[in-house]
């Protein structure tokens, strides 16, 4: 089947730069009705026409980004500005990874990248918790999870942790305190592969305000879309199977 799909798209596009080599190049309109995970993920964050031809984009190394004038380099952090600034806040390449994903993901807003899974864990976490809050947490967890995000920056922050059991499903509701703000969840999870009952969760959370977490590595977009099941946020390592 890919050898099919490949030879006539190349031929399409050699024909397609032969005959507008100076045109402004728009791709042919391609529907999304009931693509299979394997089309989008072949199709998606793929720009040929702004690329000359080439499918995959190019990776860019940089850490100086030039503006044509002063005014725009100064209004650079503030919207409606959407180009590069800084390699800290994202290149065309990173873009291109954030883009495919959030497609993988059906019904997500949009996806955001960082160097290691405990930035994300963290980010994920500290964003939306503050001193006196109480979050529930998976005992089964990736291992630094519980360690280095829960004892060495959540409660120090004074956030107080509960560890649940991840088979307890719509059970979670007795351990709902009033100032619990979060349900972080690893389904399955870390090392004892526990399969938890995420609608029962979101569905207990989502009654009370609670924003709901998961780490989804183990799973992958390719085989469950926690977002379908009523989770707010979703984590994925890209060192896996992503």
């Amino acid at each position: 089947m890919r050898c099919t799909c490949v030879t006539p798209c190349e031929n399409m596009v050699s024909r397609y730069l032969a005959e507008t080599p100076n045109q402004p190049r728009t791709p042919p309109e391609m529907t999304k009705k009931s693509r299979r995970k394997d089309t989008v993920i072949a199709h998606t964050a793929m720009k040929p026409w702004d690329n000359v031809g080439i499918p995959n984009p190019p990776i860019y190394y940089a850490s100086t980004v030039l503006f044509p004038t002063v005014e725009e380099f100064e209004t650079r952090d503030r919207p409606p500005f959407k180009g590069v600034q800084y390699g800290r806040s994202g290149t065309p390449t990173q873009f291109a990874v954030e883009e495919a994903v959030t497609a993988l993901y059906e019904g997500s807003h949009r996806t955001v990248t960082f160097p290691s899974g405990l930035g994300a864990i963290a980010a994920a976490t500290i964003t939306f918790l503050k001193h006196g809050d109480h979050v529930l947490i998976s005992d089964s967890v990736y291992g630094p999870t519980r360690k280095r995000v829960g004892a060495n920056l959540l409660e120090r922050a004074g956030i107080e942790i509960t560890f649940y059991d991840p088979l307890i499903g719509a059970g979670i509701e007795d351990l709902i305190q009033p100032n619990t703000r979060m349900i972080y969840m690893e389904s399955p999870g870390s090392h004892t592969f526990e399969v938890q009952d995420v609608p029962a969760i979101t569905a207990v959370a989502r009654d009370r305000g609670i924003l709901t977490v998961i780490d989804n590595t183990w799973s992958s977009a390719y085989f469950c879309n926690p977002f379908a099941l009523g989770v707010d946020i979703v984590l994925e390592a890209g060192t896996k199977y992503l």
